[in-house]
């Protein structure tokens, strides 16, 4: 009798693939969705899971030009003898972000274009805030985004939604308010013109919501504070102490 569950591995077909011997007919989506080691064996014969996951094994080797039964032989050999597991339910800090803190990306098309999405979720990645959460839409299980996002801290929760449609949230388990976020500082004094405007332009393009730069001038940047506000910033200077110049740039919250 066939069976269907809402587990890990989606089908009984798929389980069966973590435990029995890789063949030509699984995806490529499939095989690393099961073994990690996967990826590095497929990178060293020119197989490129990102914009490849759709496609048989069969169909990879003979696009990169691969022996299939030398790919075949590797993939069995690092083989993990791996079962079924359930995703559970949705972690309860993920479930408190409400709909409109959700940001969702759709790379499918992307990839079925061939095309690199890396870029574009990168970019949604680095304009979330801290009670955001980015919600990406994949044709398959992108396991190494969990590893690069997670030492940006981040957690996900996975939903596979069909064979060709995967959902994962990534969120922040907690996110620090603005007050408690430590100031970026930087000091400019005794730099020629143009440096100190050069760095100061260099560090807001990097900073993250919530976090305040500290600038240290000699003087008051009067060509900085157009710059500053055309691109959204506000910022406050003050004089603490003679020859220090100190300028307060965060982002607007408007």
């Amino acid at each position: 009798m066939t069976q269907t569950c809402s587990c890990r591995h989606g089908s009984l077909a798929a389980n069966e693939m973590a435990v029995k011997t890789v063949r030509a007919e699984h995806t490529v989506g499939e095989v690393v969705q099961h073994n990690a080691d996967a990826l590095e064996i497929m990178k060293q014969m020119g197989i490129n899971h990102c914009c490849g996951a759709h496609l048989t094994l069969r169909e990879a080797a003979a696009a990169a030009g691969a022996s299939l039964e030398a790919l075949l032989a590797k993939l069995n050999e690092a083989r993990p003898a791996l079962s079924a597991g359930g995703r559970g339910e949705m972690p309860g800090t993920l479930a408190m972000v409400p709909e409109g803190r959700r940001v969702r990306l759709d790379v499918r098309d992307d990839i079925r274009r061939g095309e690199e999405p890396f870029t574009r979720i990168m970019t949604a990645v680095r304009e979330l805030e801290g009670d955001q959460a980015l919600v990406l839409r994949v044709p398959f299980e992108p396991i190494p985004l969990y590893e690069v996002l997670g030492k940006r801290g981040f957690l996900h929760w996975t939903e596979r939604r069909a064979a060709d449609d995967w959902s994962v949230s990534f969120y922040r388990e907690s996110s620090p308010s603005p007050a408690a976020a430590t100031p970026t500082v930087i000091d400019v004094r005794g730099l020629e013109p143009p440096q100190p405007m050069v760095k100061v332009l260099d560090a807001i393009d990097r900073l993250e919501s919530g976090v305040e730069l500290e600038v240290r001038h000699d003087r008051r940047p009067t060509f900085l504070y157009p710059l500053l506000d055309a691109r959204g910033y506000v910022h406050d200077t003050d004089e603490p102490e003679p020859e220090l110049v100190r300028i307060r740039i965060r982002r607007s919250e408007i």
